[in-house]
C-alpha cells in the first residue's frame, strides 16, 4: 500500500521538522532565518510564497516548491520564479537551487529539468509500520 500526505502542510512540516537530516549536494540544510526573524517555512515573497527555504552550511539558499502527489512540467516555473526571487532580493551573491519534492514526478518535468542544472527533483515515499507494545 502507498501513503501520501493528506494535505500539503503536513507534507511541509515533516520536512521542515527534519530539514537538518536532509543533504542536498552532500551539505546539511537548516531553515532559513531573516533578519527580521522571519523563518522559511511559507516564506512570503514579492512573487509569491515559497513552501520552505532553506540554507545550506554555507550559507547558499535552497527552495523547497512541494506537490502532495504529481509534480509537472508548470511546477518548474513557479521554482524557477522563486529562485529568481531570491536571487535578487537576499541571497548576497549566494548561490540559489530549487529542489521540487512530489509524491511522483511527471516525465515532461524530467525531461525539463535535465537542462536546468541548480533544480533538483525529489520523490517521497511514506513507511509506516504499527506494532502491538509488549508488555
Amino acid at each position: 500500500m502507498e501513503y501520501t500526505f493528506p494535505f500539503e502542510k503536513h507534507l511541509r512540516d515533516f520536512i521542515v521538522q527534519n530539514l537538518d537530516t536532509i543533504k542536498f549536494r552532500g551539505k546539511t540544510l537548516n531553515l532559513y532565518v531573516d533578519d527580521n526573524e522571519t523563518d522559511g517555512v511559507e516564506y512570503r515573497t514579492g512573487v509569491g510564497i515559497i513552501d520552505v527555504l532553506a540554507v545550506d552550511e554555507e550559507g547558499n539558499f535552497v527552495i523547497f516548491e512541494l506537490k502532495l502527489s504529481r509534480g509537472n512540467d508548470a511546477t518548474l516555473g513557479q521554482v524557477l520564479r522563486y529562485m529568481g526571487w531570491v536571487e535578487t532580493h537576499i541571497s548576497n551573491g549566494k548561490k540559489v537551487s530549487g529542489i521540487i519534492v512530489a509524491k511522483s514526478i511527471d516525465e515532461k518535468l524530467k525531461y525539463a529539468v535535465s537542462q536546468i542544472k541548480n533544480v533538483s527533483l525529489f520523490e517521497y515515499e511514506i513507511d509506516f509500520k504499527i506494532e502491538e507494545a509488549k508488555i
